[in-house]
């Protein structure tokens, strides 16, 4: 939702990246440019077939920056715009290595209710499989967006998805001033994008978002979660729930499920792993994603 609101004025974000993750710095620039170029997820923004050179005498740092850069110019370029952002959650623990890459770079960190999260990511065949596992993901993220932001006080900022749906002009107004960009009213108007903006294999995932800002999935979990899987997420999250001032029951629950969540999470991982990486993407990412578990 937010991508898209953004996306609606002067910046360009396309689907998320990950090729971050999949490129190694220790290659000469012009290995890395064509590593990114060529990465499944970038070839969903249906770029040109041919990237750009890496300019005579750039080196360095900088030749790693333009290497990294130059799918988001290129897709900024095709929408009409110069400046590019990108929306992939995978980055928030990957803060420092962006911001020294890019060091004028600047990160929004979006937090939710995260029992609304559980309900959200427990849906879709990537991720936690069960309220546990979503609990210990959450509480690990919302931890790494408070020390980014620690980190980089002028950098970060943070917005609380509930404020966003529910007055969102003054909300995206006070991220575009963050960020210096131009405000606009139509930029909440995202029922109006174009749906291509939405890759046909996320399409499925993301249906919500052309019902426009609305505040329906606020809050979900009170009725869509029993009372054992809100004491479940509770018990791992709790504190991290009460940082961000979400009420929380104190519910606990028994050590004793964990190891039943743990497997059940596990066995699910495998099942789901089959159903997106090897049927629903036919083997597109599966090199990439198995070295990202390796390398963890």
């Amino acid at each position: 939702m937010l991508r898209l609101i953004l996306d609606r004025g002067d910046v360009a974000i396309p689907a998320e990246s990950m090729f971050l993750l999949d490129v190694d710095p220790r290659q000469p620039a012009e290995d890395v440019l064509r590593a990114a170029w060529s990465h499944p997820r970038v070839r969903l923004w249906s770029l040109s077939s041919e990237s750009p050179a890496v300019p005579d005498g750039v080196n360095g740092a900088e030749a790693f920056r333009f290497a990294l850069s130059a799918p988001f110019v290129a897709y900024a370029a095709r929408e009409g715009k110069t400046r590019w952002g990108d929306k992939t959650p995978a980055y928030i623990g990957h803060v420092d290595r962006i911001a020294a890459v890019w060091p004028e770079g600047r990160f929004v960190v979006l937090v939710r209710d995260g029992r609304d999260v559980a309900l959200s990511v427990m849906s879709v065949p990537f991720g936690p499989n069960n309220v546990w596992a979503a609990a210990r993901s959450w509480a690990t993220a919302i931890r790494q967006g408070r020390e980014a932001a620690d980190r980089y006080p002028d950098r970060v900022v943070t917005v609380r998805y509930e404020d966003l749906v529910t007055d969102p002009e003054p909300e995206v107004a006070r991220v575009c001033d963050f960020l210096e960009l131009e405000f606009s009213p139509d930029m909440l108007a995202i029922e109006k994008t174009d749906r291509s903006k939405v890759v046909e294999d996320q399409a499925g995932w993301f249906t919500n978002v052309w019902a426009g800002i609305t505040t329906a999935a606020v809050g979900k979990w009170r009725t869509e979660l029993t009372p054992r899987q809100v004491g479940v997420f509770e018990s791992v999250a709790g504190e991290e729930l009460r940082a961000l001032g979400y009420e929380t029951s104190r519910a606990t629950a028994s050590p004793a499920l964990v190891p039943a969540y743990a497997v059940h999470d596990a066995a699910m991982r495998g099942v789901n792993f089959v159903r997106l990486r090897l049927v629903q993407e036919r083997g597109r990412e599966v090199r990439h994603v198995m070295k990202r578990k390796l390398t963890r």
